[in-house]
């Protein structure tokens, strides 16, 4: 008996890990700004000016005279963030600021003494930073588009360091959401498990029934698929998880879920740039699903 409640134990105490630590994107609201003033440390102007010196190459749409994409070199000061990332008592670098056209960027800097490296760089801004000590450990990077585009992609990093104290960034996940598309409120405490029991599913950008609007992503002559705030059709038998629930005026219950890419019938609105396994959020009816 005491082998079996010991055995017990161990796999409700597993299963309840394997919960807390799913990994998803946290909510986000659609200001691009980070809240750098919780992490960043104030410099005299002469060692700012002694970092841009020594990166002649970049930082480009900063040092044009024309005041290239609406940013100027005086601007520049306040995209530079010092901070150490490493724990190793050196200020490093974040950049987060304009690229030459129209994206955003963050680029990171580590300081070895003597020079700073570049060490990552990506289109766009951070929406959170995890640390385990004095060490960044977890990044999370939003890509809301650029020139009209229809998807926000959310990509997460973990941070490794090697012999030398170096950061190395590693892509551990990637998922895409309709821009602008409605977001809950907020998530449950623990994402559930489900199973969709019907073929040819609807996963639709809002907590709503629409299959006649017109979408701000229907700007190709009406050559769509789906109609309304349709996005997707789910595969019967496709699991996911519901990292969230409201219910309409009907009393209809929607779930905030995400499923892989894999578990959608032809569509003509999720595509990622790269190849790295991709995740769709979107909300379905609660009709025709199974908890798990």
């Amino acid at each position: 008996m005491k082998v079996f409640q010991i055995s017990m134990s161990l796999l409700f105490i597993s299963l309840f890990a394997d919960a807390q630590q799913y990994l998803t994107f946290p909510i986000h609201g659609d200001d691009f700004r980070f809240n750098w003033k919780a992490v960043e440390k104030n410099l005299p102007r002469s060692d700012i000016d002694r970092f841009i010196h020594d990166r002649p190459r970049d930082f480009y749409a900063y040092r044009q005279k024309d005041n290239c994409c609406g940013v100027s070199f005086d601007s520049l000061y306040n995209d530079l963030h010092f901070l150490d990332l490493n724990g190793d008592g050196k200020n490093d670098v974040v950049f987060d600021g304009q690229t030459a056209g129209e994206p955003r960027e963050i680029e990171i800097f580590i300081n070895s003494g003597n020079h700073y490296k570049k060490a990552f760089s990506v289109i766009q801004g951070i929406v959170k930073m995890d640390w385990e000590g004095d060490q960044l450990s977890r990044i999370y990077i939003r890509d809301w588009g650029c020139c009209d585009a229809d998807l926000e992609v959310q990509k997460i990093y973990d941070v490794h360091y090697d012999k030398t104290n170096y950061p190395i960034f590693a892509q551990i996940y990637q998922s895409v959401v309709i821009y602008h598309a409605p977001m809950p409120d907020s998530m449950l405490e623990t994402p559930i498990q489900f199973e969709v029991l019907n073929q040819a599913y609807n996963i639709r950008s809002a907590p709503q029934k629409d299959d006649t609007s017109y979408q701000h992503w229907n700007n190709d002559g009406g050559s769509r698929i789906y109609n309304g705030n349709v996005i997707g059709k789910i595969v019967k038998g496709t699991t996911g998880m519901a990292l969230a629930k409201t219910v309409d005026n009907s009393g209809r219950e929607w779930l905030y879920v995400e499923i892989d890419k894999e578990g959608l019938l032809a569509n003509d609105i999720i595509y990622a740039e790269n190849k790295f396994p991709t995740k769709l959020k979107g909300w379905i009816s609660g009709r025709f699903v199974k908890l798990l």
